[in-house]
């Protein structure tokens, strides 16, 4: 199926969304993908409702006559979300709105495994896109089966004045089963057009209040037993679905910026000198660079803000490595995520969290460089390496999330 933004935007007529249709299912064909070295099966997608999703993200960003947008898609991967956000951010009175693409799975593979040049790549697309971004008011990073493991797109919002958006949906959507690709499916559908925003905003503001300037402790039947200092200026990003332009004014970081969808992840930065004890968790740990990773569980022990010793149970080698890779301030607690969405739930059959724990209660430590949020880490990477906890207790003189599960 050649599908291109003309002829998504012809679809919807002078009426705007009034004559949106859509075949069901749509088939995302990714032959063509094998001239770079890589052929992935065809992939089945169910059907959404995309008119929906899109008014809900235009209510979101609020957008004003003139506003310049930018968004970047996949155009084999649920591109009728691109194509009824530009018509909808178009009826508000943007323009121009403009769609650039990811690149297919293909080149970001072949760039991983070294068959595809990679070198500079990060720098050369921001300093080629700066000027373009320089000019938007609106930026969406919509829906992708995979994307490059650089910060191209983050450091671009950065180095603008944007507003922007950012979804993940299922990524990246190869080795996910059909039944599971249409449960995800559903639920991030359900939880971008069904969740109640204003309740969800009133449950962060209840959570950050209990949590500003308390000593805080995080446990679970593992054996995690991590003790921290939330400061009373501590820095919160509410993902609450409002990614308005008086919201973005407000922002303290880059990440006060960008609204995920579906949302529901309340964040914060601890006083990182401030940590003791002990994190146990499971987490993917690549053995060598050809092989897939695998779930290794990892203890890392903190004393005064820094991890002063790490293990692995099946590979302390691997982990080694990898720890080393992020290298910097890896050692440091970086950020502390709480999922706050009740739509969003809590694993699948795979034993997988959805959308990266930000289903109500789960919890999610982020090791390492926070450049994104304000914070002062840094890591060669760029990136922080992502530790999530998917029953654990917080408490802050009293119990707010128990065995994974928020407490009222």
């Amino acid at each position: 199926m050649n599908l291109s933004r003309r002829s998504l935007l012809a679809s919807f007529g002078v009426a705007g969304f009034a004559g949106l249709r859509w075949p069901a299912p749509l088939r995302a064909t990714l032959a063509a993908e094998g001239s770079a070295g890589v052929t992935l099966p065809a992939v089945t997608l169910p059907a959404i409702d995309a008119e929906r999703i899109a008014r809900r993200v235009v209510e979101s960003l609020q957008p004003s006559p003139g506003e310049r947008a930018l968004l970047v898609c996949d155009p084999l991967y649920y591109p009728e979300i691109a194509g009824a956000i530009q018509a909808g951010l178009r009826a508000a009175g943007a323009n121009p709105v403009i769609a650039l693409n990811f690149d297919p799975p293909a080149i970001v593979r072949g760039e991983a495994a070294g068959t595809v040049p990679a070198e500079g790549i990060e720098e050369r697309t921001v300093a080629f896109l700066r000027p373009l971004f320089e000019q938007a008011a609106i930026f969406l990073w919509l829906p992708a089966r995979e994307i490059s493991g650089d910060t191209r797109w983050e450091h671009l919002l950065a180095a603008s004045r944007a507003r922007g958006i950012h979804f993940h949906w299922i990524m990246p959507l190869e080795g996910h089963g059909a039944e599971e690709v249409a449960t995800l499916s559903r639920m991030y559908e359900r939880a971008i057009v069904e969740t109640d925003y204003p309740a969800l905003s009133r449950e962060q503001d209840r959570l950050i209040a209990a949590l500003r300037g308390r000593s805080i402790r995080l446990s679970d039947a593992r054996g995690t037993d991590l003790r921290l200092r939330v400061p009373d200026d501590a820095w919160f990003h509410k993902n609450d679905g409002d990614m308005s332009p008086a919201r973005a004014a407000a922002g303290r970081s880059v990440r006060d910026r960008e609204m995920e969808f579906p949302s529901g992840a309340l964040r914060f930065i601890p006083d990182v000198s401030s940590t003791e004890g002990r994190l146990v968790v499971t987490t993917p740990v690549p053995r060598t660079a050809a092989s897939p990773p695998e779930a290794d569980t990892i203890t890392l022990e903190f004393q005064r803000g820094r991890v002063v010793r790490h293990h692995a149970a099946k590979d302390d080698a691997a982990f080694a490595r990898m720890w080393n890779e992020f290298g910097g301030d890896i050692d440091k607690v970086g950020e502390i995520v709480i999922g706050t969405n009740p739509l969003l739930a809590g694993t699948l059959p795979s034993g997988a969290l959805p959308y990266y724990g930000y289903g109500a209660g789960h919890l999610r430590v982020s090791m390492g460089d926070n450049w994104e949020s304000g914070g002062a880490n840094r890591s060669p990477s760029g990136r922080p390496l992502w530790l999530f906890l998917d029953k654990a207790t917080v408490s802050a003189g009293q119990a707010l999330v128990k065995d994974g599960r928020i407490v009222k």
